[in-house]
């Protein structure tokens, strides 16, 4: 139980992350996650999603996002990591703030309960979405926190909400067929830790708004992101 509750502490650190972003539009994300995100294009292969989240058409794609919350408890990390991106690109950046905290805390879970003896290596599904979860975060996160950590009285009211719907474990393994986790006993104590990571970020940001504000400001990000607006999501933020 030490092992895990040291990796709780640890994944409540990288909650607290809010990277400077480096690409030239901070409104747009530019990644590339083999083999699920493209953004150029942009090249989508996360499942049933995938065309709906790719379209260029505002009203299908607006669409997809309300159907994918129809089936909110069975969208995987990735599933949910492209949307919050696309939604960002799109220019409903508040409404992806919130895809993107709940895709952050799926991939925490899934990494922190799947079984590490069985993960595989480079090729097997396992591995692939392991490392997968890490890296979306850290690609995405940089601009998606950069505009998000501006925001702190929306950001906060998202991270309570993530916190208050994760207080359960979602069917894993329905969610990631063939994958190997650890024991089921051990998955609530587990996430119980992660999400007490999520809840000492929100006491962070009640807390630390001045601090926050003023480390923005001097190392320009508040520069970088202020000026970003966003459109109200149908039903969402």
């Amino acid at each position: 139980m030490t092992r895990l509750r040291l990796a709780a502490l640890l994944v409540a650190a990288q909650f607290l992350i809010a990277l400077r972003a480096t690409a030239a539009d901070p409104g747009q994300i530019e990644m590339y996650v083999a083999p699920w995100y493209n953004s150029s294009g942009p090249v989508i292969k996360v499942g049933q999603y995938s065309p709906g989240l790719a379209s260029r058409n505002p009203a299908a794609f607006v669409a997809t996002i309300r159907r994918m919350k129809t089936q909110w408890h069975d969208l995987n990390f990735l599933e949910l990591y492209v949307a919050a991106i696309q939604l960002y690109d799109r220019g409903f950046r508040n409404e992806a703030i919130y895809w993107f905290y709940s895709a952050q805390y799926r991939g925490r879970l899934f990494a922190m309960l799947i079984d590490h003896d069985k993960l595989g290596t480079i090729g097997d599904r396992p591995f692939e979405l392991y490392h997968g979860q890490d890296a979306f975060f850290s690609l995405a996160g940089p601009n998606i926190n950069g505009y998000a950590f501006g925001r702190i009285d929306l950001l906060l009211t998202i991270v309570r909400r993530v916190e208050n719907e994760n207080r359960t474990v979602p069917n894993m393994r329905r969610i990631y067929p063939g994958v190997e986790f650890m024991n089921e006993s051990r998955w609530p104590a587990v996430n119980a830790d992660l999400n007490a990571g999520l809840a000492k970020l929100a006491t962070h940001l009640s807390e630390q708004r001045t601090q926050i504000e003023q480390e923005r400001s001097a190392n320009g990000t508040q520069a970088r992101f202020g000026h970003l607006t966003s459109m109200p999501f149908p039903g969402g933020y």
